[in-house]
């Protein structure tokens, strides 16, 4: 787009021109490259720096404004314009204003046109670049182009005014949402250039402008560059000195008094060296570019009156990220910093994901705890937070049902309506609403940190970990939720690296834990059981087995609370024979046979104690199980077996009452875990068992005799299924429970390959029943020949109905009528009708590709499965020991069968409470206990020295590869 216009325009005009008729977006930065406007070769050290130039434009959202011909500098400018264009889509393609005189622009006639229809004016602009005359060519590749016309024809630099004003006009604008402290800054970009070039830098210097300069450039850049290291303002004899070295035959050719002129323009410019920048072309790589420009604009920002303009040079840094520059010029030990005199940038890092500077800021005084306000979190969570993470976030809470996610979702989601719960609320009433009920709000911390995990900020996130209280269960909860969102994320890659963000949670947390454990054991502990309701009322525990974090469950102090739990007050030196003993001989616990950890004060109640706590124990209730379930097998077998008559025996009437309450330990469970309780594949087979027990009574007690026998039927198989249960037993055992968990997965190998072989078993069974019978309408024989003989067939039972030698027509029928197979079609020789030459090779090709390829295929994944359970054998184990643990834990301390009479007083305590409910709200105590506070602050002294360590490893590392 281009627009013809008078050299007097004024420059809002234009501005508003820019911005509502050519709907460009307000710059966020405006760089004005100048010099290098003749038709020269670039070097290539210039084109890789104003490359780097074009990126910064591109993701700043800068205008670049240049002279808009298509030579010299400008017309690779254009080049990487174009180049950039075409790579990326239309709302991040850079806008490049070409600003040039319209009296200097070759075939200028064809840009002058009639509006269309649609009132646009269309120009077919040709570009002859061999034309030689003094004339330039326009640059195709601009975006807009400002064409200034004042009426002469061949006098150059007549839009230098215009476009001085723009720029004045532009830095001068006040915009109260800019990164840059309130108004759009500019800086100028010299390289080479003569008296034009320097014209330009003496004006925007004047107007507080800040330049950065390319010393290595050529003539009027090279001068600027050697002279503004100079003390002072350099005397004109060295300002002369410098321009006959570095543009000879220019300054031969000028008057004494146009070379005055230039020495008092290059005076000027020194005058202010604080808004001049040098970068050297041989050093100038990526990052020195962007430096370059974030160290000038710096600079400019400084304000004349109070050098001090901390607050906007600070925004500029933070917006350019240069974290070295804000420690070193702003962050001094000249000034003492406020809280609250951080607050803004603190929340414009937090929203950029700048972790570096979030850490200076926490480090030079801001709280962070009176920073997080609602309003500020609600920001966060309303304005800066992804709708595709807010989706995950759902799809997740909806698959897994999980409590963390489910009080995650509702947080967010609360925070993204605005929390308002009562819309007849004054907006008094709802801060105190906010304040005293909503259990965020109270944890504003953990708020920020669940914030900047949900959106994989990974450094971002690490720096807020450390300021959290309960560091441990931050990390484990932060595991859960990442590796919860990575199963939802259709990216592969983000759910990669959600994944790896979990999994470096976990080690934080492992190594965090074993920094306490070594430390105290007793203290960390109590850090296994804490919960925060910033965390769904959940404890480190509970978080790191929903988050399948093993390593976390299998490391030495977990699994030695663990084992506290398992044997309760029952030493974890005894063995495991004595305390089996003590079951059948009790008065050997007033022995001494058994430790107990702890000794009774009163020798009078020391036997009571002891027998209390060993009969309390999870072990205990663990054997007295194992016992009661071995013994229920046994007569469940022998009812079976040798008793099971047409009216139920006494022995079967025992076996019915044994089941009842096995059913009313499942109901327990389940009324306790909810719908956690069908996870687990155990408690499926317990509700199936006794299922299909309840199935057998009413068949069994059925007077008809089919009935009876179908009841003993599924008698016969239900004792299959409570035989299968006994497995569960086994895990308690280190050797044994991997076992059952290679078993568990070779399960799943075993459905896989059983539909691979279904293909085949099914292609070869109606290929094999289709050429040898005609129109069989039995379908169990249809079964038996298309799926059962198959079958059996890969076990190695040769199918001999293939075969016209040795068919026997002894063993089927030609009526269809008899338990027999239909025979085969004859011929009219009363032979077999079938081609041998295919059944065989067909049987021998089935043969080969079950027998060979598929078997050994199952073989193959079972070695794969057998081998990665036996790499982490150990850790499998611990993981899958503490469901167990927590499983007899959670159990009555009632020995079967006696827990009945239990459960009939709990469900009398339920019915009681029922009919006098009394509702209560008890304020949350969360964080608030005595002991909360002395295990939390224990804590935050671990974390502190677990980071020292880790930051102490990194320093010995990088300085090993130095």
């Amino acid at each position: 787009q281009y627009i013809r216009l008078s050299c007097d325009t004024d420059s809002e005009m234009l501005y508003d021109l820019m911005t509502q008729h050519w709907h460009l977006k307000t710059p966020n930065l405006v760089i004005s490259v100048t010099g290098g406007a003749k038709n020269f070769a670039l070097k290539p050290r210039m084109r890789k720096i104003f490359s780097r130039l074009i990126y910064i434009a591109q993701s700043k959202g800068a205008w670049i404004f240049t002279g808009g011909t298509h030579y010299g500098l400008m017309k690779y400018i254009g080049e990487v314009v174009r180049d950039n264009t075409i790579s990326r889509s239309s709302e991040e393609n850079v806008v490049a204003i070409g600003i040039a005189a319209w009296g200097m622009i070759s075939n200028r006639e064809s840009l002058v046109r009639t509006a269309d229809s649609d009132g646009n004016y269309l120009a077919h602009y040709i570009m002859d670049d061999l034309k030689r005359d003094p004339l330039y060519c326009l640059d195709n590749n601009h975006t807009h182009l400002l064409l200034v016309d004042n009426g002469t024809h061949g006098h150059p630099a007549t839009e230098a005014k215009v476009r001085t004003q723009l720029e004045k006009y532009i830095s001068e604008r006040v915009i109260p949402e800019s990164n840059y402290g309130g108004k759009i800054p500019i800086v100028c970009f010299a390289q080479g250039g003569g008296k034009e070039t320097l014209k330009s830098i003496n004006v925007a210097i004047k107007s507080k402008i800040p330049c950065v300069v390319v010393e290595g450039s050529g003539r009027i850049a090279d001068v600027i560059a050697s002279l503004v290291e100079a003390e002072g303002t350099p005397a004109s004899s060295c300002v002369k000195e410098s321009l006959l070295r570095f543009l000879p035959r220019t300054i031969s050719r000028l008057s004494e008094e146009e070379t005055e002129s230039w020495i008092k323009w290059i005076k000027e410019v020194l005058e202010n060296p604080h808004l001049l920048t040098v970068i050297k072309i041989e050093e100038a790589g990526d990052e020195i570019v962007s430096n370059a420009i974030s160290f000038a604009l710096y600079k400019g920002n400084t304000n004349e009156h109070d050098r001090d303009n901390w607050n906007g040079q600070l925004k500029l840094l933070l917006e350019w990220n240069q974290l070295d520059l804000a420690s070193d010029e702003i962050f001094t030990n000249d000034r003492n910093w406020e809280s609250a005199d951080l607050q803004d940038v603190m929340f414009t890092a937090l929203v950029k994901d700048r972790p570096k500077f979030v850490q200076l800021f926490l480090e030079n005084g801001l709280n962070l705890r009176k920073f997080l306000t609602t309003e500020v979190l609600r920001e966060l969570y309303t304005n800066n937070f992804s709708s595709l993470v807010f989706k995950n976030l759902q799809i997740a809470k909806n698959s897994y049902n999980d409590a963390l996610l489910t009080f995650v979702w509702k947080m967010v989601e609360d925070f993204r309506k605005g929390l308002k719960r009562d819309y007849k609320n004054s907006k008094d009433e709802m801060e105190i609403h906010l304040s005293e009920e909503c259990p965020i709000t109270r944890h504003p911390l953990q708020a920020l940190f669940i914030w900047s995990v949900l959106q994989n900020k990974k450094e971002l996130s690490k720096v807020i970990w450390e300021q959290t209280r309960g560091c441990t269960l931050a990390a484990l909860g932060a595991s859960k939720l990442l590796k919860s969102m990575a199963k939802v994320k259709n990216d592969i890659n983000a759910a990669g690296e959600s994944e790896e963000l979990a999994n470096e949670y976990e080690t934080r947390a492992v190594e965090l834990f074993t920094e306490c454990y070594s430390n105290d054991e007793d203290l960390a502990e109590q850090l296994l059981t804490y919960s925060c309701e910033a965390w769904g009322g959940s404890n480190c525990l509970e978080l790191a087995v929903e988050a399948k974090d093993q390593q976390f469950i299998a490391q030495p102090g977990v699994q030695n609370f663990l084992s506290k739990q398992w044997y309760g007050e029952i030493s974890r030196d005894t063995k495991n024979w004595k305390i089996i003993l003590c079951l059948f001989f009790f008065p050997l616990l007033g022995c001494g046979f058994i430790s107990f950890r702890k000794k009774p004060v009163e020798r009078s109640k020391k036997l009571f104690l002891y027998y209390v706590s060993f009969f309390t124990s999870p072990f205990v209730v663990f054997s007295w199980n194992v016992i009661f379930y071995i013994a229920f097998l046994l007569l469940f077998a022998y009812v079976l077996l040798m008793d099971f008559q047409k009216e139920p025996t006494a022995l079967e009437i025992i076996l019915y009452v044994l089941v009842f309450i096995l059913l009313c330990d499942e109901v327990r469970q389940w009324y306790m875990n909810g719908s956690k309780y069908f996870a687990d594949l155990w408690n499926v087979m317990d509700t199936l068992a006794i299922f299909y027990f309840i199935a057998g009574i009413v068949f069994r007690l059925h007077s008809d005799e089919g009935s009876w026998y179908s009841g003993r039927v599924i008698f016969c198989l239900d004792y299959i299924v409570f035989t299968l249960r006994l497995i569960h037993i086994f895990t308690v055992s280190r050797n044994l429970g991997p076992k059952i968990i290679m078993l568990q997965r070779m399960m799943i190998d075993v459905f896989f390959f059983l539909f691979l072989f279904a293909v085949w078993m099914v292609a070869f069974g109606v290929a094999r029943q289709g050429i040898l019978r005609k129109n069989e309408h039995r379908w169990e024989w249809i079964f038996r020949s298309v799926i059962y003989e198959p079958y059996l067939a890969m076990f190695g039972q040769y199918p001999d109905d293939v075969d016209g030698t040795t068919y026997n027509f002894d063993r089927c029928t030609f009526s269809g009528n008899e338990s027999k197979p239909l025979c085969v079609e004859l011929d009219a020789n009363n032979q077999p009708r079938f081609p041998e030459w295919i059944t065989i090779p067909l049987v021998c090709i089935y043969m080969l590709s079950t027998n060979i390829l598929l078997v050994n295929l199952l073989v193959a994944m079972f070695g794969y499965t057998v081998g990665s359970v036996q790499e982490n054998n150990d850790q499998v184990w611990k993981f899958q020991r503490y469901f167990l643990v927590q499983e007899y834990c959670s159990r009555l301390t009632i020995p079967f069968p006696f827990v009945i009479f239990a459960y009939i007083f709990m469900v009398m305590r339920k019915c009681l409470k029922c009919c006098c409910k009394k509702e209560s709200k008890e304020p949350s105590v969360c964080c608030s206990r005595n002991e909360d506070n002395e295990i939390l602050a224990w804590e935050a002294v671990m974390k502190e020295n677990y980071l020292v360590k880790i930051n102490t490893k990194a320093n010995d590392s990088s300085e090993e590869y130095v």
